[in-house]
């Protein structure tokens, strides 16, 4: 397993510097929310790279379904994302937003942390 050291603003969003740079543990949370905005089979060049949630695209947010979305996304991070070692994930309902929080717990060789996205 290696560390991301460098990581380039998936959305190429730039600061004065330029392109922003990730490193460390903001690399995993922007690798992370690039392949949470990635459905598979829309990355050129990779077509089984990306989540596969979009089953569950006009599912009214319950528990019952956040389990299922746990459980699907358990078996498509770990090979996508060889480099993080997924520790622990949660999904959440919010009907604030109609969608669900994400939680996910990781271990790289160098550290440990956890990352929040937005389904």
């Amino acid at each position: 397993m290696t560390t991301l050291v460098h990581e380039v603003d998936f959305l190429f969003d730039s600061n004065s510097a330029g392109i922003r740079i990730y490193t460390n543990q903001e690399a995993i949370q922007n690798r992370l929310e690039n392949w949470i905005s990635t459905p598979r089979g829309t990355f050129w060049g990779r077509p089984n790279y990306g989540h596969t949630l979009r089953k569950f695209l006009h599912e009214p947010p319950t528990e019952t379904l956040a389990m299922s979305i746990e459980s699907e996304l358990a078996d498509t991070l770990i090979d996508d994302l060889p480099e993080v070692e997924i520790q622990w994930l949660r999904v959440k309902p919010n009907e604030e937003f109609d969608g669900y929080y994400l939680k996910i717990g990781y271990k790289t060789d160098d550290f440990t942390g956890s990352a929040e996205l937005k389904l």
